[in-house]
């Protein structure tokens, strides 16, 4: 709970409301935004669409 209140501003009521999973998505993603954990993949535009299009 008090990563959830605290370090990520949420509402009590909100994080006891959340499905765990996307708390432990939004935790990862807010790890990434303060530099405690690299991505596991990255992925540039030239990934995702083939040349030639």
């Amino acid at each position: 709970m008090y990563y959830g209140t605290v370090q990520m501003g949420m509402g009590a009521e909100e994080f006891w409301l959340m499905p765990i999973g996307l708390f432990l998505d939004l935790w990862a993603c807010h790890k990434q935004f303060l530099g405690m954990e690299k991505p596991k993949r990255t992925f540039s535009i030239d990934d995702i669409i083939p040349p030639g299009i």
